[in-house]
């Protein structure tokens, strides 16, 4: 049987593609309250995200669509409004990611480590992290100073 797209059950019992073994148990770490902590609040703030930029959105099409009169209506030295609402999409966007990446510092990072540790603590001390796990720079200086 040709190995291009048929699956390997080989494959699957002895790790990655590579023969690289996966040396996590993901199951356990999803399953802990940690992770589920973790993954519930990510979701909540992706939700509520999603929510407001498709709601904005909608909006957006429904006037351009239904209100063509009120959105060429010019305003601030000749601008029509349907430039400005234009605009506020894309400033909404800049708004939406900046609130996500300073979410993800204050929150959803201390959260991980939380959760990697959880893990690391049922297995022992665990090894230097490499691979994905492996921070550099600037990152790794703080995460070593919040575990102190």
């Amino acid at each position: 049987m040709s190995h291009g797209t048929a699956p390997d059950a080989d494959r699957s019992r002895h790790g990655t593609p590579d023969g690289a073994t996966d040396q996590f148990d993901w199951a356990r770490i999803e399953r802990s309250p940690e992770f589920r902590e973790l993954t519930a609040r990510r979701h909540r703030f992706i939700a509520i995200a999603a929510t407001i930029t498709f709601g904005s959105f909608a909006l957006y099409l429904g006037l351009a669509t239904f209100a063509v009169d009120f959105m060429g209506t010019t305003v601030l030295g000749g601008l029509p409004i349907a430039w400005l609402a234009a605009m506020s999409q894309v400033l909404m966007t800049w708004v939406l990611t900046s609130l996500y990446l300073r979410k993800a510092d204050r929150e959803f990072d201390p959260l991980a480590e939380r959760a990697i540790e959880a893990y690391a603590g049922e297995e022992g001390e665990p090894e230097a992290a490499t691979g994905r796990f492996a921070r550099t720079g600037a990152r790794a200086t703080a995460a070593a100073e919040t575990r102190r």
